[in-house]
């Protein structure tokens, strides 16, 4: 069954870039046990955006962070499931071979740009370390599991005469003294590239930017670097992980308006994780709501959003306010959001729903299937009764 995220237009044989199928993660502490992603199953097509919207705790950013496999093992533990890359089942890879998949495979922009950047180097180190393990893993001097997905001609370099690289820190440079060493032509075209990537992002000083550090930058201009940083690595997909939650609404709307643009520029996929519907809505082609750590809805997002057919994606909306509060105070879900060491049996909603029947109670609880006739095949919901949904008030 198809999950979501279809196929470009007028492309319909592509393969996914990403294939996820029944991915469950838990946490393991002295609490108990978590089940913070249950059953998880999407795919991601060349060229499709994919969001992933929920509240805080419903298992977003674990849903990101299993995929290459930064999830810190223990506490966490991928219990089942298939993550499957460019025909490669990551969560069947030795962790050893992981970094050859991630930065010019899957490349990630997290949510704390002053945690993600090395505060110890300046801008130009990290960028243009990004682009040297691109160059060696297309040239072939370094291993990697993925081919990119475009030809390069990077020529091996000429082997350095073993004598000259032990005398060069001790015998003085000839020719008169510079208060700036000229580069190598490699030095240049590497120095070049990095100014490349900082005004791919629509950095307008790069020249200055490149001797900074991270804390001499303020938040809108670490988060363009750590986007240039995984775009140098020419990924097939892009994870971004709340990557404009820190950020003032100012700047907010420049990155947003800024990954909108590249989209167009690259070519590459993007699962972006965000809680803001409003975001998604922007952003994303096709959307995914998660509640309690299933994917409750999948679909694109112009039928999500016009015509949800779960009750916590309805209940969703209406909290979104679209007019002044003149009209009152905004509807709200009943309840609350179940402990993840607890989840009740069968849908994961159904003691908050208005729909909940008896049925609602089996286990396992209802899959992600069509939703309505009218909607598509690409429109599932996770609900009996999803066509009762409209009626909701």
């Amino acid at each position: 069954m198809q999950c979501g995220g279809g196929p470009p237009e007028g492309n319909s044989v592509t393969e996914p870039v990403l294939q996820v199928e029944g991915l469950s993660v838990d946490y393991e502490v002295g609490a108990g046990t978590f089940h913070a992603v249950q059953d998880v199953s999407f795919e991601l097509h060349p060229g499709r955006v994919l969001g992933i919207v929920g509240e805080t705790g419903c298992g977003k950013s674990t849903l990101a962070h299993a995929i290459p496999r930064l999830l810190q093992e223990p506490p966490a533990r991928i219990r089942r499931g298939i993550v499957r890359f460019r025909g490669i089942d990551l969560l069947k890879l030795p962790r050893w071979q992981l970094p050859r998949v991630r930065g010019t495979g899957i490349s990630m922009v997290f949510q704390e740009p002053i945690n993600s950047l090395n505060p110890a180097y300046r801008i130009y180190d990290q960028v243009a370390e990004a682009i040297r393990i691109r160059r060696l893993r297309e040239s072939g001097q370094a291993p990697g599991l993925v081919s990119p997905q475009e030809p390069f001609d990077y020529s091996k370099p000429k082997m350095p005469n073993v004598g000259e690289v032990l005398l060069k820190p001790l015998v003085p440079s000839k020719g008169p003294a510079s208060r700036r060493p000229m580069l190598s032509k490699d030095a240049q075209d590497l120095r070049a590239t990095v100014l490349e990537y900082l005004k791919l992002v629509r950095i307008n000083d790069p020249d200055t930017i490149l001797n900074l550090y991270p804390h001499e930058l303020s938040g809108g201009m670490r988060q363009r670097v750590m986007i240039a940083i995984a775009l140098s690595g020419r990924p097939s997909l892009l994870i971004a992980d709340e990557p404009t939650s820190a950020l003032d609404i100012t700047i907010q709307a420049q990155v947003l308006t800024l990954m909108k643009e590249l989209m167009t520029e690259i070519r590459t996929s993007i699962l972006f994780i965000s809680h803001d519907l409003g975001v998604i809505a922007e952003m994303a082609d096709d959307v995914g709501v998660m509640y309690a750590g299933h994917l409750v809805e999948l679909g694109p997002v112009d039928q999500v959003y016009r015509d949800p057919r779960h009750p916590y994606t309805k209940g969703l909306l209406r909290s979104a306010p679209s007019k002044y509060k003149s009209e009152g105070p905004l509807p709200s879900l009943p309840g609350s959001v179940p402990n993840l060491s607890r989840l009740p049996r069968g849908c994961p909603f159904h003691p908050r729903c208005v729909l909940a029947h008896a049925d609602c109670t089996q286990d396992p609880g209802p899959k992600l299937t069509k939703a309505v006739e009218a909607a598509g095949p690409e429109h599932l919901a996770a609900c009996y009764y999803s066509k009762e949904v409209p009626g909701i008030p």
